[in-house]
């Protein structure tokens, strides 16, 4: 599933540069487009929105949901699953969308509840300016979960946003018990 999801955030960060490309067109000049900005509640919308359509198609439900004006639950972004009878089976996906925060020490404060998060996945989303920023923050993230003594196997996801590249930049990795 790591692999759809980073073809889901690459398919997002397409529709935004492209979304930039008009706006610096109707503005008189498309060589401009890389300094028209992709807000953050944009992003968060973008994500969780695509994330929200991909998980109701698996019958996962999303918290927070469009759909049934359901707010958020413990983090930024859920996948649960349930049984007939409604009883939570457990957590397919947990996510936090830190994108507001462009500093790596913010960002940290809400990755740790990722690695807490009961969760078969676990994706990170934030943004930094530079590439190396991004870089050494997703070395940092990485090494961050796997010091952590899980209780569970989880698969993680980082993505981090250069505002620099206009790109998302992605690490993915393993934590076993």
């Amino acid at each position: 599933m790591i692999n759809e999801f980073k073809k889901w955030l690459i398919e997002i960060q397409d529709e935004a540069l492209e979304v930039k490309r008009i706006k610096a067109a109707a503005k008189g000049d498309e060589s401009k487009w890389k300094s028209e900005i992709w807000k953050s509640p944009e992003k968060n919308s973008a994500i969780k929105s695509r994330f929200q359509i991909e998980g109701d198609k698996r019958t996962y439900k999303s918290r927070p949901s469009s759909e049934t004006n359901a707010g958020e639950w413990l983090y930024d972004f859920v996948w649960r699953e349930f049984d007939k009878q409604g009883n939570l089976l457990g957590l397919k996906l947990v996510m936090e969308i830190e994108v507001s925060d462009m500093n790596e020490k913010g960002i940290k404060y809400d990755f740790n509840k990722l690695l807490q998060a009961d969760s078969e996945h676990k994706i990170l989303v934030f943004q930094l300016k530079t590439e190396n920023e991004v870089v050494t923050a997703l070395d940092n993230f990485e090494k961050s979960a796997k010091a952590y003594r899980t209780k569970i196997n989880s698969k993680f996801l980082l993505c981090g946003w250069s505002t620099a590249l206009n790109k998302f930049m992605f690490s993915d990795f393993v934590t076993e018990v």
